[in-house]
């Protein structure tokens, strides 16, 4: 199977999350300092929250399982480099299968939250360089709410 990247934005999150970043940089004037801009009020991810750091590795864009976390949002920031993210919609997995798998190019600044049980995979770099990444879900999640599916056939990524 193949999953043709799309550009991350709110259409391309639909259903699994939404977009953090703003879509252009606010505007600074000749005498300001800085601008702000909220970009969500609530992130909805309960307390206590913990943030890691992921480092990921250039590898083949071949998408064979997926995870999710039903107790938890979680928001992916990327730190560094430009890379593409596999995610689909909260469901339970139909016939071994998931519906509307999607391969999201995201590129270095941006960031989004998914959606509680929202499948998603480790980011696979772009280029031959590994990105990093600032993760930020609910406390423990790694230990007690890590749930996966594996695929029957891989999906191969066409950037």
């Amino acid at each position: 199977m193949k999953l043709t990247t799309m550009v991350l934005s709110e259409q391309a999150l639909s259903g699994a999350g939404r977009l953090l970043t703003p879509p252009g940089v606010p505007a600074i004037g000749p005498t300001e300092d800085f601008a702000y801009a909220d970009t969500a009020l609530d992130l909805g991810l309960g307390s206590p929250c913990s943030s890691g750091a992921l480092l990921c590795s250039p590898r083949p864009k071949i998408l064979t399982r997926m995870e999710r976390h039903l107790r938890t949002r979680e928001l992916l920031v990327s730190l560094e480099g430009d890379a593409i993210v596999c995610i689909a919609p909260p469901q339970e997995p139909v016939d071994q299968k998931l519906k509307d798998v999607r391969a999201i190019r995201v590129k270095s600044g941006q960031a989004f939250i998914m959606d509680v049980g929202t499948w998603h995979w480790i980011p696979f770099p772009e280029g031959t360089a590994p990105v990093r990444y600032l993760v930020i879900f609910r406390s423990r999640t790694g230990a007690e709410d890590l749930h996966f599916h594996d695929f029957a056939a891989p999906y191969h990524i066409e950037a």
